[in-house]
Formats: C-alpha cells, structure tokens, sequence
C-alpha cells in the first residue's frame, strides 16, 4: 500500500467506528486488514502491544455489540491520527472516554488505547 493520505485516515477511522458500533466486526476486521496489510498491533497503555489479530480476537469476545462508541474529535497529522472516543454501554448508556492513537507506517499499523 502506498503512503496513505489525511483523508484515507480519516474516512478509516470513522468507518472502523461505525462498524463497531453496528457490530459490523467482520466488515471492520476486512477494513482493517487493507489499511494495514502487513498486520498491526494495539497497546492498551501501561501493557506491553499485542498482536492485532489476537487483539481484535478478545476485544470482540468480550465488548462487541455491548458497547459503541463515538467519535467526539479526530486529529491526522502526516501518518498519525489522535482520536477521542465515547464508548458507550448499550445496556445502561454508561460513557467512558477514551484517547486512541494511530500510527500508520510500511503497511503496519500500531494502535494505542488510553482508557
């Protein structure tokens, strides 16, 4: 993939959160894969990054279609991007932010999660 541009972030991470919260899991594992064809991580901070693919697997376990979430702002600069996100208890609408970073770079992407 070649380098990828504001726009091709931004219409990413706003998909991947709607998919989410329609828990679209599959639709936004595919979205994943093409942005980050050479495979990715996710850090929940304060833990060392796990392999996405592993990641993904117990994220979707343990939340999808129980929680949604909101993109509240979206900051892209060069290959990186700053999200801050509502999610979003569906069972009792309960909020918790949560800042989520992203660097893209040689096809891999590395998410960080600050919860």
């Amino acid at each position: 993939m070649s380098e990828l541009s504001k726009q091709d972030i931004e219409q990413f991470i706003t998909n991947q959160y709607q998919l989410w919260s329609e828990n679209r899991v599959d639709e936004m594992m595919a979205l994943i894969r093409a942005i980050a064809p050479n495979g990715f991580t996710i850090e929940y901070i304060g833990a060392p990054p796990i392999e996405g693919e592993k990641a993904m697997a117990e994220m979707i376990a343990n939340y999808a279609g129980k929680i949604r979430t909101q993109l509240v702002r979206l900051l892209i600069n060069g290959n990186e991007a700053a999200a801050v996100i509502d999610n979003v208890r569906n069972e009792s609408g309960e909020v918790k932010p949560s800042v989520e970073t992203y660097v893209f770079e040689n096809g891999r992407m590395h998410a960080r999660y600050y919860h």
